[in-house]
C-alpha cells in the first residue's frame, strides 16, 4: 500500500464514519437542541477535548501494552519452538 492510498482509504473511512458518529453524538449529548458544541464555552471545549485525549491515550497505550503481550508470547513460542 503506497501513500496516496493510504490517504485515500481514511478519507474514505473518514466520510462515511464521521456523520454517523457525529449524529450518534448529537442525539446523545444534545436531544432537544438546546446544547451543542457551537453553545460550549472555550474551556468548556478544552476541557471537553482533554477528556477525548486521555480516552485516547488510554486506547493508545492498552494498544502498545497488547502488542507487546503479543510480540513476547510468540517471542516465547519461537524460542520452545527452537529448544525441542
Amino acid at each position: 500500500m503506497n501513500d496516496p492510498e493510504i490517504r485515500d482509504e481514511i478519507v474514505n473511512k473518514f466520510q462515511t464514519e464521521f456523520p454517523v458518529k457525529f449524529d450518534n453524538g448529537t442525539r446523545e449529548h444534545n436531544p432537544d437542541g438546546d446544547k451543542g458544541l457551537w453553545r460550549m464555552s472555550i474551556p468548556q471545549l478544552a476541557h471537553a477535548v482533554r477528556e477525548e485525549v486521555y480516552d485516547l491515550l488510554a486506547y493508545v497505550s492498552t494498544m502498545e501494552k497488547k502488542f507487546l503481550a503479543e510480540q513476547t508470547a510468540k517471542e516465547m513460542k519461537t524460542t520452545e519452538t527452537k529448544n525441542k
